[in-house]
């Protein structure tokens, strides 16, 4: 059993319909890259939104912890408590 930490970018783009679209998730080595990365789809104005969430996870188990926002900017959907 090998915990890992994630850093996961979840970008989210505006649907036809004027809603929020979650694209697919990027995940990154360290929470640096995932914070320029989504710095950096924001400034290119291809997405609306994206949330950069760190969780740490046992992947080969299945078993993953509730993700922590590290930073969420743009359009993003209301976070669940």
């Amino acid at each position: 059993m090998a915990l890992e930490t994630l850093f996961i970018c979840q970008p989210y783009i505006l649907g036809k319909r004027g809603g929020l679209k979650p694209q697919p998730p990027i995940s990154y080595k360290t929470e640096q890259q995932a914070l320029q990365r989504a710095s950096r789809m924001m400034e290119g104005g291809s997405v609306a939104g994206v949330d950069v969430v760190r969780q740490t996870a046992d992947p080969e188990m299945g078993d993953y912890d509730e993700p922590e926002f590290l930073q969420r900017l743009g359009s993003v959907p209301k976070a669940e408590n």
